[in-house]
């Protein structure tokens, strides 16, 4: 009773001590996952107020890992992860749209498209990912399992496929139906299509003479603060930004032998040579791991194919060694084990079989009285059959094949196979004249930083990084200590530094950083470099401003070419009677080209020259135009011919070429930046991936 007394009169005091427990542990979490509490939650991503769930991003990731991996491609997992999330958020953008113009597939639709009379597409995808004949049979197998002989389990996996097919085709259907209305709002008339005629008709010879803006220095002008403020305003559109943006300086190392470390690896391949060359067959490397040996045979023919190696193995001996090859760090050497003449070449014919034993030497009785191959490959029992498949002997792959076919005569078909149920039939149709074949091991080894040349660039760049502690200092000393350093503009949905893999978790440093910060070192030798950061500037507005150091130094450098083109065209303007003058004047030679008004880009003066090409439309034949102000130089020019040799107005292959070129076909490509419009899209990845 006394202890329950004394818990009684400091149960308050308890209270107090729980309730902070269980704040200290909600604001542990809430600080440690960032997600929790007034944080994001589940939502890895918000398209206008409509949720995209984590776990249903995961499940597309995975999703979408594996189908890289089955291709054989390496892709950075944060690039992945990002080009799943813009995929979901177009998939939320596209549904709001569908779901606003009421668009349906109906049964009907989805049915002729899967199983019917359009199920082309259907059939080839079923074909390549699960090797049935159609998609027909493909629906019959996941939904009539016994009628297979597939187990319950195979059999839900493959009605999970197709269900997950069914939604991926209801969506195309979708989608195609979207796009031609949206096609239908951007069509040619008429008077488009005599405009798209029109600029492509003609072409017209020009002569001209130049002064490029480099020939003057830029020293020698000033650009004020209040000119590239009023270039900024007359074109601040140019600089909007989607969503708000970081701007960051980094310092990327990458991890690469030293010099100490490439003499030390010449060491070790004149050693290994001379190991190779002391030793029977490969011995010589047993002690030394980092060469790898691929022994192979390869034959006189394919050997000519490859002229250094062929050079290399004409100057062997049977069991001597040489240095074929070094390409930057990686040494390519070879070894002749042998050299005999053989058949490496032949042709067979090849049946799979299904069946008993009877049925399968029945068929083989078939082929040796005369009857085709094709015939016999039509039966039910045949379940693959190849005529004529050019076989190596040499290729390992065929390595059982080799021995199977090796006494056999040509002409004959056989089955090696004793099963009980199903077989294979060969024929051998024809064996290649024997050739030289040579047994040769290549062996490679790379250069690799040593321990201790990793251990000093990583302290090298810790060193820099902890003398440089403000953002402004790492990058105004990066080059008096050997660094370069690289700007990068940084968003939520930046999946990497510039273009650097592997470099997320710098990404979302720099999205969690103060102004002025610089991070730690990231990497390490599995990255292949090691990587610090700055955050220079934060632009949270709608627009890059204009004390960003990339805007700025490009709207210097305009203004002072505008300066440079005012006192070039006041120098020349008048001073010349036509163009040869005006070359002379200018120091420079007399050019031509032709503009047609279909073009980008007029040969010889540049990309983007509107005002160019706006004087030679407008200028009378003969007539000299300028000076006058191109993106990078003064230019003086004439019209000397026009030609209009052009086919005659074609209504309607104008309006094709128009809704190609500038029509829906065009639009049809930024249709999700054009989905997004002005809607709110929040990009959550950094809080659950760093």
């Amino acid at each position: 009773m006394a202890t329950l007394e004394k818990i009684r009169s400091k149960s308050a005091l308890l209270l107090i001590i729980v309730g902070a427990g269980l704040l200290a542990f909600i604001i542990g979490d809430f600080f440690t996952s960032g997600r929790t509490l007034f944080g994001t939650g589940t939502t890895i991503a918000k398209v206008d107020g409509n949720k995209i769930d984590i776990q249903e991003f995961q499940r597309r990731v995975q999703e979408a890992s594996q189908q890289a991996q089955a291709q054989n491609q390496r892709m950075d997992n944060a690039v992945l992860q990002q080009q799943v999330l813009n995929s979901m958020i177009a998939e939320k953008l596209f549904e709001n749209e569908i779901n606003d113009l009421s668009l349906t597939v109906t049964d009907q639709e989805l049915t002729e498209m899967m199983v019917g009379k359009n199920s082309q597409y259907v059939d080839r995808m079923v074909q390549q990912q699960l090797g049935v004949p159609d998609a027909k049979t493909a629906h019959d197998m996941a939904f009539n399992p016994t009628k297979y002989g597939m187990q319950q389990a195979q059999a839900q996996q493959l009605q999970a496929y197709w269900l997950d097919l069914e939604k991926s085709v209801e969506r195309m259907i979708l989608q195609q139906k979207f796009q031609n209305l949206f096609a239908g709002t951007l069509v040619a008339n008429e008077l488009d299509a005599k405009a798209l005629y029109d600029d492509n008709a003609s072409t017209s010879h020009v002569v001209y003479a130049k002064q490029d803006y480099s020939t003057l220095k830029d020293e020698d002008f000033e650009a004020s603060e209040s000119d590239i403020n009023a270039l900024y305003n007359d074109e601040k559109a140019r600089y909007a930004i989607d969503e708000p943006s970081r701007l960051a300086n980094y310092i990327a190392v990458s991890i690469v032998p030293s010099e100490a470390d490439i003499l030390a690896g010449q060491k070790k391949v004149e050693d290994a040579l001379v190991a190779l060359n002391s030793n029977a067959e490969m011995q010589g490397l047993a002690d030394m791991p980092e060469f790898v040996v691929d022994r192979r045979k390869i034959s006189q023919t394919d050997l000519d194919k490859q002229a250094r190696l062929k050079s290399a193995v004409d100057s062997l001996s049977v069991g001597k060694a040489v240095l074929v090859s070094k390409t930057g760090n990686d040494y390519l050497l070879a070894k002749l084990l042998g050299k005999e003449m053989e058949v490496a070449d032949v042709k067979i014919d090849f049946l799979a079989v299904q069946g008993s034993k009877s049925q399968v030497d029945s068929l083989v009785g078939l082929l040796n009285s005369g009857v085709s191959l094709d015939s016999v490959a039509s039966s039910p029992l045949v379940a693959q059959s190849q005529k004529d498949m050019e076989i190596s002997l040499l290729d390992a792959n065929y390595a059982p094949m080799k021995e199977l076919i090796a006494d056999r005569a040509t002409g004959v078909y056989f089955t090696p196979d004793t099963l009980a149920e199903g077989g294979r039939i060969f024929r051998v149709n024809e064996r290649k004249a024997p050739v030289a074949v040579y047994d040769l091991a290549s062996v490679t080894f790379t250069t690799e930083p040593s321990n201790a040349t990793v251990n000093d660039l990583d302290a090298a760049l810790r060193k820099y990084v902890e003398e440089n502690k403000t953002a402004k200092d790492f990058v105004e000393h990066a080059q008096e200590a050997g660094y370069t350093t690289f700007p990068a503009t940084v968003t939520a949905s930046s999946p990497m530094i510039g273009n650097l893999n592997d470099s997320h978790n710098a990404v979302a440093w720099v999205m969690d950083a103060k102004k002025g910060q610089v991070s730690p070192v990231f990497g390490d030798i599995q990255t292949g470099r090691f990587l610090a950061v700055a955050l220079d500037d934060i632009y949270d507005g709608g627009y890059v401003p204009v004390r960003d150091k990339q805007v700025h130094a490009i709207l210097a450098s305009r203004a002072i070419n505008n300066k440079k083109a005012a006192k070039l065209i006041a120098d020349y303007e008048g001073k010349a009677k036509d163009i040869a003058g005006y070359a002379q004047l200018m120091k420079t030679s007399v050019d031509t080209t032709t503009v047609n008004f279909g073009q980008y880009m007029i040969p010889g003066l540049g990309m983007n020259e509107s005002v160019v090409m706006g004087k030679i439309a407008n200028a009378q034949k003969g007539a000299l135009v300028g000076p006058l102000q191109g993106n990078n130089a003064v230019i003086v020019m004439q019209v000397t011919e026009i030609d209009n040799a052009g086919r005659p107005f074609d209504l309607d292959e104008n309006t094709i070429r128009y809704n190609q070129q500038r029509g829906a076909a065009r639009m049809i490509n930024t249709l999700d930046r054009i989905l997004i419009g002005n809607k709110k899209v929040t990009n959550n990845i950094n809080a659950f991936y760093k």
